[in-house]
């Protein structure tokens, strides 16, 4: 697979790794756990379990993968964590180091604040919604601070605007968008509960010459669960297999056709997911970490 230095995408990844708290009986969420592993068999997507982790949202603290060699890894020091009330939530903060030991991948390392759920690859940019500016300590739309975060990504970084919400106070990009290919892009359902915000979201998309479109159930549901169906844009890709949330809910199937459209080539599965889980401000895409390794690299 030659990658010519462009960004490495969900489609060409091969293989996902999860963390063991998703199946602890306490902590976890074991019979999801369960129903997503058959879904991954029945698919033949690969998947592993990382290790020394401290809580199951493995995206934000793993690596991004930027090429086939090439994993960035960033200071994970998230403040709904580290300003938490619940002292004990800053102890659930996993050190990568630990995770990537004896896996056999080499990283670059920034010094940055970053989480993963906030570095959506699409097409040669990575999107990023401008908390990344607040968690270093700077004013957003400070200049050289973009230029000093597209120097230790590497690529060039969109900058999407976010606010916090009581629904919201993660501020990661992959809780709005997910790149299909070519220069188009599928949205989340925000516009049906910050229609300011996400068009000013989709403005600035477009003045970048992405097409997007918007997971919009407002209009077409009687009375839309808002606490749920922004997840579903959450989902895991995994080369040319997508594993989607459902909650039994009327806006299952119309995501489902949301992203069928927006991926025509692909397989898609939907899962019954733990309400819990959504509610806590995650989906599939977060609890989870894809990446393409060659089959000879990868180590059990």
């Amino acid at each position: 697979m030659d990658m010519n230095n462009k960004l490495l995408h969900d489609k060409d990844t091969n293989l996902v790794y999860f963390s063991p708290w998703l199946k602890d009986n306490k902590e976890g969420h074991p019979e999801f756990y369960k129903r997503l592993k058959d879904v991954l068999n029945e698919m033949g997507i690969e998947s592993k379990e990382l290790k020394s982790t401290n809580d199951y949202w493995a995206r934000d603290y793993m690596p991004i993968q930027l090429g086939e060699n090439e994993f960035l890894k960033y200071r994970y020091y998230p403040d709904y964590l580290v300003k938490s009330k619940n002292k004990k939530d800053i102890e659930t903060i996993t050190d990568a180091t630990k995770v990537l030991r004896g896996m056999g991948i080499s990283c670059r390392s920034t010094d940055l604040i970053i989480d993963g759920g906030n570095m959506v690859p699409c097409g040669t940019y990575i999107v990023m919604t401008d908390k990344v500016f607040m968690e270093n300590g700077r004013e957003k739309g400070d200049t050289d601070f973009k230029v000093l975060l597209e120097s230790e990504i590497g690529h060039p970084v969109i900058i999407i605007p976010w606010t916090p919400h009581e629904d919201d106070v993660y501020g990661h990009s992959d809780g709005f968008i997910k790149w299909c290919g070519d220069n188009r892009i599928l949205m989340g359902n925000h516009g049906d509960c910050y229609p300011d915000e996400a068009a000013s979201i989709r403005r600035i998309l477009e003045s970048y010459g992405f097409e997007v479109t918007e997971m919009r159930f407002k209009d077409k549901v009687d009375t839309p669960c808002c606490d749920l169906n922004w997840a579903y844009i959450n989902f895991l890709q995994v080369g040319k297999n997508i594993i989607m949330p459902k909650f039994n809910i009327e806006e299952d199937a119309i995501a489902q056709q949301y992203i069928q459209e927006a991926f025509p080539d692909c397989c898609i599965r939907q899962i019954e997911m733990a309400e819990e889980i959504a509610k806590e401000g995650g989906a599939l895409h977060c609890l989870s970490w894809n990446v393409y390794l060659p089959k000879s690299h990868v180590k059990t």
